[in-house]
């Protein structure tokens, strides 16, 4: 089994990694509930299909839904159509949160940061091969969710207030991205975030990098056990 490449680096910066993922960031931002995690929801499972895309990789459809999954389940849009308590609890709470606009915003970077990190993260896995038919996608998976409930999104949440201060009339600019695609409609986001790559990169590469070190660690263990396994056969 390949073990992760923790030397792999973009030949330059692709903005149309990161469109899908700064829409479904910003779309906490709509102010009204159900239609806030609809457009989320939609941006979040463009993400994996995106980043294949860029990459000429081949990502089939299971992976791509896996790597779509948010990390928590309860206030994803199928967990909320599962559990009517659950949907009453997160209208109750987004009401609230969008007439205090400010903690709208607040809700909004956090998000920012971490879908920047999923997106980066996608694309580190895709081009060491992890995401690839052959490869053990199942492992990727795990490990990739371990990993994204560990990010710390404090360094970059500067940008992701410079990007959200830039954005006006956000529903009506999420609705042409899906309908135009995301980096087509976003391109002065893009613009915002290549300026500051540089740090945005090195924030971003420590998630992969924890990514790599668990991902090692996992492949260690199932050897050793293997060689357990051999042993006593």
């Amino acid at each position: 089994m390949e073990n992760p490449k923790s030397e792999i680096r973009n030949p330059k910066f692709e903005w149309a990694v990161y469109a899908d993922a700064t829409c479904a960031g910003l779309s906490v931002l709509i102010p009204i509930p159900l239609v806030d995690l609809v457009f989320e929801t939609i941006f979040r499972r463009r993400i994996p299909g995106t980043i294949s895309k860029a990459r000429d990789s081949q990502i089939d459809l299971p992976t791509r839904l896996s790597l779509a999954r948010p990390v928590n389940d309860a206030v994803s849009l199928s967990g909320c159509f599962a559990v009517p308590v659950a949907i009453g609890r997160y209208i109750l709470r987004r009401l609230w949160r969008k007439i205090i606009y400010i903690f709208s915003v607040k809700d909004s970077t956090t998000a920012l940061t971490e879908y920047w990190h999923r997106a980066f993260l996608i694309d580190h896995m895709a081009r060491a091969g992890h995401l690839d038919p052959a490869a053990d996608t199942r492992l990727a998976i795990r490990v990739f969710r371990h990993v994204l409930q560990e990010i710390d999104p404090s360094p970059l949440t500067g940008l992701a207030r410079q990007i959200i201060a830039n954005v006006q009339h956000v529903f009506r600019l999420l609705v042409r991205a899906r309908r135009s695609g995301a980096a087509e409609m976003t391109k002065s986001m893009g613009e915002l975030l290549s300026s500051h790559w540089r740090a945005a990169e090195s924030s971003m590469q420590e998630t992969a990098d924890l990514y790599n070190r668990w991902y090692t660690a996992e492949v260690a263990a199932r050897e050793a056990e293997q060689v357990n396994l051999d042993g006593q056969n």
